[in-house]
């Protein structure tokens, strides 16, 4: 009897044992996984989209730079064809952004890191806030390319950004 006892207390510890790490060890949400690599496709998809309509107004643009007796149906020396090809980029940088965020998402929920391009958070944050910086100054730009006065835009990019950067990106001393 006393054999047995023994016995079962050892089955019962190898059992405890044996169980505690699974018991501990991280699970992966692999719905959460899945769920967040089907957003990544539909982010490449878009970011494709994006990159496509980007060449093709860069093809317009190139069009109307070499031959405006054709291309530039505006009359305005290709301006918004080049419009067209800036908002595109900058389309085409933002789907990057979003890609990168979901990309982020997965290594997270997937628990997997991928090794391309690692940086570290700060340099990850730092690289986001330039490119909105450009998008920005796009935009401003764009205002300039409709005929709305430098000094106007000025004031306008003052309100969100420093004077030195906003002189900077609309070209003004």
């Amino acid at each position: 009897m006393r054999a047995i006892t023994l016995g079962a207390g050892i089955v019962i510890a190898l059992g405890i044992f044996s169980v505690a790490p699974t018991a501990h060890a991280p699970t992966l949400d692999l719905d959460s996984c899945h769920d967040d690599l089907d957003r990544l496709r539909r982010a490449a998809s878009d970011a494709s989209d994006a990159a496509e309509d980007a060449d093709s107004k860069r093809k317009d643009f190139e069009d109307c730079k070499r031959d405006p007796d054709i291309y530039d149906l505006m009359g305005d020396g290709c301006h918004g064809r080049r419009s067209d090809y800036q908002s595109a980029l900058s389309d085409l940088e933002s789907k990057m952004d979003d890609l990168d965020s979901r990309l982020q998402s997965v290594q997270s929920s997937c628990g997997y890191e991928f090794s391309v391009n690692r940086l570290s958070s700060l340099e990850a944050a730092q690289r986001h806030q330039q490119a909105a910086q450009r998008r920005l100054c796009v935009s401003f730009q764009g205002f300039l390319g409709l005929g709305m006065p430098p000094e106007s835009v000025l004031q306008m990019c003052e309100k969100n950004m420093d004077v030195q950067w906003c002189k900077a990106c609309l070209g003004l001393k």
